[in-house]
Order: C-alpha cells, then sequence, then structure tokens
C-alpha cells in the first residue's frame, strides 16, 4: 500500500506507533519531541484513521492506535516524491549550477554510504 504524502507530525505519530506496535494517545503524546496537549493528538489519530494510515479498538475507555502503512511503504513514498522533486529540479533551464552541484554532491555522497553497507 502507497502512504499519502506525511506532514512532519503524522509522521512522528508514525514513528510511535512503529516502535511500541500499539499505543494509547497519551503513549504517543508521552513519545513526541514537541508538546502537545492530548486532545491535540487524539485528533490527528482520528484524522490519520479517517485516511487509512491508523486504526484503532477500545480499551476501556480508551483508543488504542496502530499504524496501518508500514515504515517501507512510507520511505517508498518519500523516495518517489523525491524522485519527482530532483527530476523537476534537474529539467528545469533556470537551475544554477551551483543548485545541481550541491543536488550531485548528496547523491554522490548516499552511493558511497550505501557501498559501505550497515555499519
Amino acid at each position: 500500500m502507497a502512504a499519502p504524502a506525511l506532514t512532519e507530525l503524522q509522521l512522528s505519530l508514525l514513528q510511535s506507533l512503529w516502535r511500541r506496535g500499539e499505543a494509547t494517545v497519551q503513549e504517543v503524546q508521552q513519545d513526541l519531541a514537541r508538546p502537545l496537549a492530548q486532545s491535540t493528538v487524539a485528533t490527528l489519530l482520528g484524522r490519520m484513521a479517517k485516511k487509512g494510515l491508523v486504526t484503532h479498538r477500545v480499551a476501556g475507555r480508551q483508543y488504542i492506535y496502530r499504524a496501518l502503512v508500514t515504515e517501507p511503504d512510507v520511505q517508498r513514498t518519500v523516495v518517489e516524491e523525491l524522485t519527482s522533486l530532483v527530476s523537476n529540479l534537474v529539467t528545469a533551464r533556470d537551475i544554477h549550477p551551483d543548485d545541481l552541484a550541491r543536488v550531485k554532491a548528496l547523491i554522490e555522497a548516499k552511493e558511497r554510504e550505501l557501498r559501505r553497507g550497515p555499519s
């Protein structure tokens, strides 16, 4: 399943669920790098459920959430978006050579890292 484009905050919520397997709103809230009200986290998870990114079950008076998209699904989507962005960048007529050189250097650095393999 291809994941839709995600905001940084949505990705943070998913990362919490991927780590935990499933979690309550309070547990997800505790995992976030920036403070958000529980009601905000609950609203965000509810919206993500409507988009098919997460689901929940009811346990007592709490919803227990789990991700429906996998980390590889999201990574694949990000790579596809990045590929499209780079393609648009390199085909633009008004691209500055310095910008193109920076993109090339980033790609070459990543290629070197991948050739070295996992640490």
